[in-house]
C-alpha cells in the first residue's frame, strides 16, 4: 500500500517533493487552495526538532478511507503519519494541520518512550481520576451510563461516540474545564498524552502543569531523554 503511495505520488506532474527535516512528505491528494503546505512545515519545524522523528518513515497527506471512515483528520499507522486533504469536520486550517501532525508526532514517542511514560502507572491514575470525576458529573447532569462504556477498553469506540455525539463535544469543553484538555483527550490515555504533549509545545506549560501535573511531568521527561539520545 506505501509503495503504490510513493508510485502514485511520483507520477503525478504537478506535485511537489516536501520534507519535514530528514523524512519526506507526500501529497497523494491535495488540500482546499487556502491551505498552503509550506506554511504547514514552517510552522511546524518552529514546534519540534528532528530528534522528535526519529523512526517516522513519511508523512502522507491525501484522501484516505481509514480516515474518512473513522471521521478523523489524521493517524499515526506503521511507522507513518498519515493527514487527511479533505475537510473533514469543515474547520481545516493550517494551524489545525500543524497540530495533527504534532498530535500523531507524540504517539511516535509513546512507541519510543512507552516504558518511561506508562510502566509505573502514575499516569494513568491521574487520567483515570479525571475520568472518575467527568462520570460523577455526567450522572448528576442526568446521564445514565454504565460503567463498562466508561472503562472498558472493550468500549473505546462507543464510549468516543458517546461524548461525540450524545453529550456533545461543545458541552463536554464545558464541564471538563480544568479538568481535561480537550474533548478528545478523554478517549483514551494515549490521547491524553498526546493533548498534553501539544500544549507543552504550543500554549501555556504552566496551566498544563496546574490541571495534570504528572502529564506535565511525564511529557518534560520525555523530551529530556529525547535530547539527551544525540
Amino acid at each position: 500500500m506505501i509503495n503504490y503511495l510513493i508510485e502514485a505520488h511520483k507520477k503525478a506532474q504537478d506535485r511537489k517533493e516536501y520534507m519535514l527535516f530528514n523524512v519526506p512528505v507526500y501529497v497523494i491528494n491535495k488540500f482546499p487552495k487556502s491551505i498552503n503546505m509550506n506554511n504547514i512545515l514552517n510552522q511546524t519545524s518552529q514546534k519540534i526538532n528532528k530528534n522528535f522523528l526519529n523512526g517516522l518513515d513519511a508523512i502522507y497527506i491525501g484522501d484516505f478511507d481509514d480516515l474518512n471512515r473513522r471521521d478523523i483528520q489524521s493517524m499515526f499507522k506503521d511507522g507513518a503519519i498519515w493527514i487527511s486533504s479533505n475537510n473533514i469536520k469543515n474547520i481545516i486550517t493550517e494551524p489545525l494541520v500543524v497540530d495533527s501532525i504534532i498530535h500523531e508526532v507524540a504517539h511516535l514517542l509513546e512507541d519510543r518512550f512507552e516504558e518511561g511514560i506508562y510502566y509505573d502507572r502514575t499516569l494513568e491514575n491521574e487520567y483515570l481520576a479525571k475520568k472518575r470525576r467527568l462520570y460523577e458529573l455526567l450522572l448528576s447532569d442526568g446521564y445514565k451510563i454504565p460503567l463498562e462504556l466508561f472503562f472498558s477498553d472493550d468500549y473505546l469506540k462507543e464510549f468516543d461516540q458517546f461524548l461525540y455525539k450524545k453529550v456533545g463535544y461543545d458541552k463536554i469543553s464545558i464541564m471538563t474545564s480544568g479538568l481535561f484538555l480537550s474533548p478528545y483527550s478523554i478517549t483514551t490515555i494515549r490521547e491524553y498524552f498526546a493533548a498534553g504533549l501539544l500544549m507543552y509545545l504550543s500554549e501555556d506549560k504552566e496551566y498544563l502543569k496546574i490541571i495534570s501535573p504528572t502529564l506535565y511531568s511525564k511529557i518534560k521527561d520525555t523530551l529530556e531523554k529525547l535530547n539527551n539520545e544525540y
